[in-house]
């Protein structure tokens, strides 16, 4: 359990670049090692079967030389004899005996007895059911392959030959590993170097890619990487890199325009207070002249405390966790019940305000009422004396549509994108009017996605608005 415990936190803490080298050194030494003996038992095998090719061929040629009815002795006495025992004439030392059927030797290399006996067992075997056979035999100096074949003898008689091989050298050869054992550590060590290397030269791409990351600060937040100097593996880092860096970018710039703008949104009224406040305390003032005061200051606290609700309830709604309760709501009912909120206001202006279609959706009430609030009032602000606002309500298949149009003022087509954005206001003609702060539109558009539905807007200066919210049931 400890060891369990302890590996993979070793692995963790080891760098890439150990890791990589250790892991290619244990490749490349496995796969040497494995060819190394494979080619080193391979080598033995062909050696070996070169040995009992010998000896089955000694056979074949002693079978031929015997099996006459008038053996040739002088080519027998030269292959049992000569043959052997001439320096330099063969790689192969080997020693020949042939044994009649009464188990009587006829003829032998020299100096066979001394490391073969003749009362060996084999020898006293019945000639007649001798199998060729191979086995190994060895003395205090010497490994020999043996081999024992039935011979047919002239006058149809059967004998059999004994053929010692010596294989001493190839033993000794074979069984000294060292010069193996140091060529497979030698090959171990130069993995091991060459492993670091090809780790090290794979790995310079992401060096260059942490020290690019590591110049990059909050003066210097429009640096990207290059993904085309990076490898492969790396150039989808570097993509997601240089995304994250868009948004981090973005977000910083929307929060620093954030920052300023409600500096200047509480500024003003503050200085407002200060300034009224100050002004009343400079002198004597009448009852109803304090009372002026009081309410301008009032009307000041009344919109400080709509900024602050407002930038809280955006806050909230940031937040990737709220989870809102929904009910299901007849829209029609829902948007009426805020149209007749607002027809004083309409009233004032001489603005016609109606609805059409039905609808039900679920949704949380507060936040419905708030949206459709919203962009009524914004509505009624820029609409001129006279004019219409009308929603429409449509279905189709799982979707519901709530569309607003009025006969505005209208929107510039190059505000329409930032429309959405915290206390972004347009100028010109919508500058006039007043009473906002510039975050209506961005608490709808909060609440659209809190629903998971879309707001859309198109507008035409001095022809009209239209909003399109988009649910689904």
């Amino acid at each position: 359990m400890f060891l369990k415990s302890v590996k993979p936190g070793i692995i963790k803490k080891t760098s890439i670049r150990s890791r990589l080298t250790l892991f290619y050194s244990l490749a490349a030494f496995t796969l040497l090692t494995l060819i190394t003996l494979f080619l080193y038992w391979e080598t033995i095998n062909i050696l070996y079967k070169a040995d009992y090719q010998f000896l089955s061929d000694e056979v074949e040629t002693l079978q031929y030389i015997l099996q006459n009815k008038h053996p040739n002795l002088t080519a027998l006495k030269q292959e049992v004899i000569d043959y052997p025992t001439k320096p330099g004439d063969s790689i192969y030392r080997h020693y020949i005996r042939v044994f009649d059927e009464n188990n009587k030797m006829l003829i032998e290399t020299p100096g066979m007895s001394s490391i073969l006996p003749v009362t060996n067992p084999d020898v006293h075997a019945n000639k007649r059911l001798l199998k060729r056979n191979y086995r190994w035999y060895s003395n205090r100096d010497n490994k020999y392959l043996l081999i024992q074949s039935p011979v047919r003898l002239g006058n149809n008689a059967y004998g059999y030959l004994q053929i010692a091989l010596d294989i001493s050298y190839q033993h000794a050869v074979f069984s000294d590993r060292k010069f193996l054992i140091v060529a497979l550590l030698a090959s171990a060590l130069c993995s091991l170097l060459l492993g670091f290397f090809i780790a090290h030269r794979g790995m310079r791409s992401l060096y260059v890619l942490t020290d690019t990351v590591k110049k990059i600060t909050v003066t210097s937040l429009h640096q990207r990487i290059d993904p085309r100097s990076l490898p492969k593996e790396l150039a989808a880092l570097g993509n997601a890199f240089n995304q994250m860096l868009d948004r981090i970018e973005s977000s910083f710039v929307r929060l620093k325009q954030f920052s300023s703008d409600l500096a200047h949104e509480l500024r003003i009224p503050v200085n407002n207070l200060i300034g009224e406040t100050e002004i009343t305390l400079s002198r004597g003032h009448t009852v109803d002249e304090y009372q002026q005061v009081l309410i301008s200051n009032l009307e000041e606290l009344h919109r400080i405390s709509q900024l602050i609700e407002n930038i809280l309830f955006l806050s909230r709604a940031e937040n990737p966790q709220l989870e809102i309760q929904k009910t299901l709501l007849n829209l029609h009912d829902e948007i009426g019940v805020v149209c007749d909120y607002y027809q004083a206001m309409a009233d004032e202006k001489n603005i016609s305000v109606s609805c059409e279609g039905q609808a039900e959706l679920r949704v949380n009430s507060i936040m419905f009422r708030r949206m459709i609030s919203n962009i009524l009032s914004n509505a009624l602000k820029y609409t001129p004396s006279g004019g219409w606002i009308r929603f429409a309500i449509t279905t189709y298949q799982n979707i519901v549509q709530i569309t607003l149009r009025d006969n505005g003022i209208g929107i510039a087509s190059e505000h329409l994108p930032k429309i959405f954005d915290r206390f972004y206001r347009v100028d010109s003609a919508r500058s006039q009017h007043s009473g906002g702060i510039g975050l209506g539109l961005s608490i709808v558009k909060s609440i659209v996605d809190l629903h998971q539905g879309k707001i859309s807007i198109t507008s035409e200066v001095d022809k009209g608005t239209t909003i399109c919210l988009t649910f689904h049931k």
